[in-house]
């Protein structure tokens, strides 16, 4: 028997969201997605991003990412992300309070040079 507690993250992608909004909106979620390039707001000194990001399946679905918190340094454009936060539907907008960037291919390649 398992059983999934009220505060239970939602893993998803862009396109799961933009197909059903109601389901998701103002719930806890992870999404996944692509940022678009030409898309990025940002103010470092105040702590605030803007961007959209695009389905990585290929669909053309985007939804609207603004955060307020410290921006990751490896954060730019055409970069994968997982931001952490809730979807508002009236809004079109994912407030983000976890901004997360993969780590990039070529700190992957030097992290298994090491191990090797």
């Amino acid at each position: 028997m398992s059983s999934f507690s009220q505060d239970s993250v939602y893993y998803l992608e862009v396109h799961e969201i933009t197909k059903n909004p109601d389901k998701y909106n103002q719930k806890g979620m992870r999404v996944t997605g692509n940022v678009v390039k030409g898309t990025i707001t940002q103010d470092y000194k105040k702590q605030y991003l803007l961007f959209t990001i695009q389905d990585i399946q290929g669909e053309p679905d985007t939804i609207q990412v603004e955060y307020n918190g410290i921006i990751p340094d490896t954060f730019k454009e055409d970069i994968h992300v997982i931001v952490e936060g809730k979807y508002d539907k009236e809004k079109k907008l994912f407030n983000a309070e976890t901004v997360l960037t993969k780590c990039p291919s070529k700190y992957e390649a030097e992290l298994e040079q090491k191990a090797s």
